[in-house]
């Protein structure tokens, strides 16, 4: 199928963009080869933005096409929310222990409800992810889980980096890039939480962000509704 003229134009300026970028991250890869001694810190962060900039270029242009990316069908099942929270806890236990991280965990003994395991796996994952990621040594994160209602109500909060006003709008945007930086040098995307928020929505829920500010910790909650979501 051939572009209409307005779809041909945004995916020229589109190609020049990308070349843009790509153009910058070659460039910082050869000056980083040429000079191996210097501290390429900035030069890295430099590569590293316009790669993510890259990347939401792309995001944009597939939503201005209105091409798909949504999750699919739901293989919804009883699930228990407190199960799958200590699994995913015991999977990502390194990340937590490398960095001397500590854990503050509630959760009732069991809390069932309807819902996609691996989609609830995946919320969960990103959610311990993201809050290692962002907190620094030694810092702690505080993870409870609760019933009320007909909710299934999860928050994560960490003593993190926090998020300014800017960056809190934008943490749920794909490949957005965020002012704040890993705390150890981890990867910069939170990508993760984009998805993490469509799996929210396609199950009735709701993911949400909050910050008192820049190095003031955030704090992630999860809402469920217990029954099956129509």
């Amino acid at each position: 199928m051939k572009a209409t003229p307005d779809q041909a134009e945004r995916l020229h300026r589109f190609a020049h963009d990308l070349r843009n970028r790509l153009a910058g991250i070659q460039q910082v890869l050869l000056q980083v080869r040429e000079a191996p001694s210097d501290d390429p810190s900035e030069l890295l962060v430099f590569a590293e933005q316009q790669y993510f900039k890259a990347l939401r270029a792309t995001e944009e242009l597939l939503d201005e096409l209105g091409v798909d990316r949504g999750i699919g069908r739901l293989n919804t099942a009883s699930i228990d929310l407190s199960r799958i929270v200590q699994d995913e806890l015991e999977a990502l236990a390194h990340r937590f222990e490398r960095k001397q991280q500590r854990l503050v965990v509630e959760l009732p003994e069991r809390l069932l409800i309807q819902g996609d395991p691996q989609g609830i796996a995946q919320i969960v994952a990103a959610l311990l992810s993201n809050a290692s990621k962002f907190s620094a040594e030694g810092a702690a994160v505080r993870i409870s889980l609760q019933a009320k209602e007909d909710m299934a109500i999860l928050t994560m909060a960490d003593e993190g980096i926090g998020l300014d006003d800017e960056d809190l709008k934008q943490v749920f945007t794909r490949y957005a890039w965020l002012k704040g930086r890993p705390t150890a040098g981890e990867a910069q995307g939170r990508s993760t939480l984009s998805r993490a928020v469509q799996w929210a929505n396609a199950h009735g829920g709701q993911l949400e962000a909050a910050s008192g500010g820049p190095g003031l910790g955030s704090t992630f909650t999860l809402r469920l509704p217990i029954g099956l979501a129509h």
